[in-house]
């Protein structure tokens, strides 16, 4: 029984050093919350012009493939959605040997359901407040997002 303290006391204190800093989490942030912002507005442009492809800058394939499918059930039910950022809060980033990271965020949106082609305005929410988890992977020296899951909705 004495052999095995030594080793859990060695363990507990190496698993915080598999970590990264607070440093490292406060240089990445800007970065981070850069790219959450300019995917927001690309996920706006994507949704307003029915073509996910301008998510390509910030997203990766997957991420371009899960929104474009998105946009193609909105089609086929003749809608088509308008979206715009009103507020994004970071609540917690979590960095992973800094080339991944977990983001959760509380976002305000204003959004409108249209029906495709005439543009009229089927339903609406002027404040939709959701909690969104996005996973984002460093490639090529820039954050890219991986997935983003909403995880709560709350209408005012």
């Amino acid at each position: 029984m004495r052999r095995t303290a030594p080793i859990v006391i060695a363990l507990a204190l190496a698993v915080p050093a598999c970590r990264p800093s607070d440093a490292n989490v406060a240089e990445a942030r800007p970065a981070i919350e850069q790219t959450l912002s300019a995917y927001a507005e690309k996920l706006a442009e994507a949704y307003r012009t029915g073509d996910p492809q301008p998510l390509a800058e910030v997203a990766t394939e997957r991420e371009i493939l899960r929104v474009g499918a998105q946009i193609q059930e909105l089609n086929a039910a003749g809608k088509e959605l308008h979206v715009e950022l009103v507020l994004q809060a970071v609540e917690s980033l979590d960095l992973y040997k800094s080339n991944a990271a977990t983001v959760q965020t509380v976002e305000t949106w204003k959004l409108q359901v249209r029906a495709l082609g005439s543009g009229a305005i089927l339903s609406e929410s002027p404040e939709q407040e959701n909690r969104v988890v996005y996973s984002l992977i460093r490639e090529e020296g820039r954050w890219r997002i991986l997935s983003r899951i909403l995880k709560q909705t709350n209408e005012p």
